[in-house]
């Protein structure tokens, strides 16, 4: 029987007004994929809102900041249930006065954020039905299972990326080309352009030389131990998914990995290539939303794909273990492998 998914759309703090049936009207595009996925029951809302940040903290995130590396959030995915079986989507239309022609409001924007955010909804109902949804910390994590978490919310960005990239290219298509005759659909890479692999140039000296300067300052005493892990988890986490946008953009335009363009840089070299590329890998070999009946085994690949993180948080010269008493212990010694 076909999975029940319902959608609801709302507006509130002053949204762009006239954007309801806009939104069921993409929905309607991969409202068949839930049943072809084998994703249980979904009950879905969708809020357009005027403030994101207002509409966010006002469902529980109180100290949610919307800014990103690379970019500002314009969507998120918030679970009602710890199922995702009730699921909000928090969908930033820009205030209600925000002028179409005067780029205030970008509907092939919202029609990526919505399907990314879709792409979430869908991963998380998906995931929570195989099992596989991580299951809060009760202690601070080793840097294996740390890496393991990250390694998760890095893929599924990349993967709603591209599920967005499918809902793009079924809907919309450019112009006809006056040299071929021809019409191409419109994808991701004609959304977002050079923006995202612009960004990712501009933080490449703060992964090399910055995370092995961020170790050094603990060794020179000059920031906690505590404090500066999880500086570097936080920070490997955001460049990471800053990698995982640029490079669905640059696989849904056809072009090279990102990476192959900075391949000698020390920052892509010895520390993002080796975290990103076995994981990236991973992903490139199943679909976007993997089905139910796979999502498990997928799921688990991923995961191990963390070990890769951990292995470059080894090499700048961090590494951590449970002690007896299953507290974490972590040791800081000097980079190895790596050359400034």
């Amino acid at each position: 029987m076909p999975a029940r998914c319902t959608l609801t759309v709302h507006e509130e703090h002053a949204a762009r007004p006239g954007l309801v049936d806009f939104v069921e009207n993409v929905y309607a595009e991969v409202a068949g994929v839930p049943a072809e996925l084998g994703m249980p029951a979904l009950d879905l809302a969708v809020v357009l809102t005027g403030d994101v940040t207002a509409s966010i903290r006002q469902r529980g995130e109180r100290d949610f900041q919307p800014e990103r590396l690379g970019g500002t959030v314009a969507g998120k995915t918030l679970p009602l249930s710890r199922d995702y079986g009730r699921t909000v989507i928090v969908l930033g239309t820009g205030p209600a006065d925000a002028d179409l022609e005067g780029g205030g409001f970008d509907p092939l924007m919202l029609v990526h954020v919505l399907g990314h955010e879709l792409g979430h909804a869908f991963l998380g109902r998906l995931r929570a039905a195989a099992g596989t949804l991580p299951i809060p910390a009760q202690r601070t994590r080793t840097p294996e299972e740390a890496a393991a978490v990250l390694a998760y919310h890095v893929a599924d960005e990349y993967r709603c990326d591209l599920f967005s990239n499918f809902l793009l290219t079924s809907m919309l298509s450019l112009p006809v080309d006056e040299m071929s005759g021809r019409r191409r659909p419109l994808h991701l890479g004609d959304v977002f352009e050079d923006g995202y692999r612009t960004a990712f140039a501009g933080v490449l000296d703060s992964v090399h030389p910055g995370w092995p300067d961020l170790i050094r300052s603990y060794r020179h005493r000059e920031i906690g131990l505590e404090d500066m892990f999880g500086r570097l988890v936080r920070e490997t986490e955001a460049t990471l998914i800053l990698v995982a946008h640029a490079d669905a953009v640059e696989q849904a335009a056809g072009h090279d990995p990102l990476l192959v363009g900075h391949a000698t840089h020390p920052g892509v070299r010895n520390v993002l290539a080796p975290a990103w590329n076995p994981l990236r890998a991973v992903l490139d070999s199943t679909p976007p939303i993997p089905p139910l009946a796979v999502l498990a085994d997928v799921d688990r690949a991923v995961q191990e794909c963390g070990q890769h993180v951990a292995e470059v948080w080894a090499s700048l010269g961090v590494r951590g273990h449970l002690t007896e008493d299953d507290e974490l212990y972590l040791a800081v010694t000097g980079p190895s492998g790596t050359s400034r």
